[in-house]
């Protein structure tokens, strides 16, 4: 997939709008500065758009297209076309390809791609709740996706530029889901353009196929992804295959679930469930002693000793001797949570004497603050904060619960996740809320985990470990 660096263009400074509202405008500079920079390379394809012609149909910021044009990029430019004199006007400026968007919908569709041919044309389809807008997204069209990616098929262009306009501008993440529809409505290939926000987002619309391209412009203007830091992860996506990880809540000697840390309920015997996890093909086991009281030393020495697959483990770690001990009863990687929020020193002494690969940091959120002692307590500790503290610190992993979602199978909290695995380059598991199939691939699509966590699903075999790793790995997105 390639990555698309965007500029849009008004008065002759690059601006970014929200929602397309002019009002909106932010004004980040000229076009050649804004370019250096983002440090971008040569050879790199450039989406411009000149947000003035799109409103008044007349091509406006020729001076600054033909200045881009010559420092060695591949210009594609959208804004004003509304005739074969004013798409030949971009191109003298040595745009390679043109985008249309209003022209789109229209007969000049058909005699642009016969005058110039389909490879320099991008037909641009903006959409808002699944209808196609155009006139600078003022107007309702009256044709529908379906009817406009036929003509673009039919014409054999190549690729199409589609925006959800819900998204664009509000760095809250593309539509996964509008881009998973087109794949089943045409072959055309897709640019996608909207929403992204962070380097995992890339990656998610790398994997869904039929995505060729990703237009990125306020990410990178607000320094939210760093182009050459994206294209490495892109180029290495699927090097580390993303995990599943079922989670026993121990009490007692016994595996228990509750929903929102409470209504607790027995789910069987923690041994018994460990070897039937490994079976079905999870990539870890995370044990909770829920009583915080290490209690359960005994019962992660046996299942330590049934499994060979990697045990996080984690309730009652107050000290390095703690975490010591818990390694010793069988553990590879020991969570910590309540004891860090009282001293965060915990946190760095441990990943000194242990490493930072054997320390997680478990987080638990209610609200958007730190929940502990088991969710009973609610600090005033900003839980996204807090995961960046623990980074710091020298956390290897972290262990994010929404504690609203926590067993009432309506899905990860997705904003929840988005907001932590933005600003931080450690791992997050994603935990709280798992009920079907599509919310384990949600949160790794749109969320940004890199692992995903549930329990109540797999003890009471609803789903099994081996039913979200077939899932997954049929999205696109690979798994062990």
């Amino acid at each position: 997939m390639e990555l698309i660096p965007s500029l849009d263009l008004l008065h002759g400074r690059v601006v970014r709008l929200t929602h397309g509202d002019f009002a909106t405008a932010k004004v980040y500079g000229d076009a050649e500065e804004v370019l250096d920079a983002l440090d971008v390379p040569r050879g790199t394809r450039l989406h411009v758009v000149d947000l003035e012609a799109s409103r008044s149909g007349k091509p406006i910021e020729t001076d600054i297209v033909r200045r881009l044009a010559r420092r060695d990029l591949i210009v594609q430019v959208g804004g004003g076309i509304r005739s074969l004199d004013d798409a030949k006007r971009w191109l003298d400026c040595g745009a390679e390809r043109i985008v249309v968007g209003t022209a789109a919908t229209s007969s000049l569709l058909d005699l642009l791609v016969t005058t110039f041919g389909p490879q320099r044309i991008v037909p641009a389809i903006d959409v808002r709740d699944g209808v196609v807008r155009t006139d600078g997204w003022t107007r309702e069209s009256n044709i529908t996706m379906r009817e406009i990616f036929a003509r673009v098929e039919s014409l054999a262009i190549p690729e199409a530029l589609v925006t959800d306009i819900s998204k664009d501008g509000a760095l809250r993440g593309p539509s996964f889901a509008l881009y998973r529809q087109l794949n089943a409505m045409t072959r055309v290939k897709i640019i996608a353009s909207g929403g992204v926000s962070q380097t995992s987002d890339v990656i998610s619309l790398a994997r869904l196929g039929n995505v060729s391209g990703c237009v990125i412009g306020k990410a990178l203007l607000e320094r939210r992804v760093d182009l050459h830091e994206a294209r490495a992860r892109l180029a290495a996506s699927n090097a580390v295959p993303e995990r599943v990880i079922p989670c026993l809540d121990v009490r007692a000697g016994r595996v228990v679930k509750g929903v929102s840390f409470v209504n607790i309920r027995d789910a069987g015997d923690p041994v018994e469930c460990a070897m039937r996890y490994e079976e079905e093909g999870a990539d870890e086991l995370v044990i909770l002693d829920i009583a915080g009281d290490r209690s359960s030393i005994d019962t992660v020495r046996r299942v330590a000793e049934s499994i060979f697959i990697p045990l996080t483990v984690g309730g009652g770690i107050r000290s390095v001797e703690d975490f010591r001990d818990t390694l010793r009863a069988g553990a590879d990687r020991v969570a910590i949570n309540t004891a860090a929020l009282h001293r965060p020193e915990l946190i760095a002494e441990c990943s000194r004497e242990f490493g930072v690969q054997a320390v997680v940091l478990s987080v638990d959120a209610k609200g958007g603050q730190c929940a502990v002692h088991g969710g009973k307590e609610v600090t005033n500790f900003d839980a996204i904060e807090w995961c960046k503290r623990g980074e710091q610190l020298g956390a290897g992993e972290i262990l994010l619960t929404s504690v609203d979602r926590d067993g009432t199978n309506s899905g990860f909290d997705i904003e929840l996740l988005r907001a932590a695995t933005s600003v931080l380059k450690i791992g997050v598991i994603a935990s709280g809320g798992a009920g079907t199939l599509d919310h384990f691939r949600d949160a790794i699509e749109a969320g940004g985990a890199r692992a995903v966590l549930a329990a109540s699903l797999f003890h009471d075999r609803v789903l099994t470990v081996g039913d979200v790793k077939r899932h997954l790995e049929a999205e696109g997105i690979p798994v062990r």
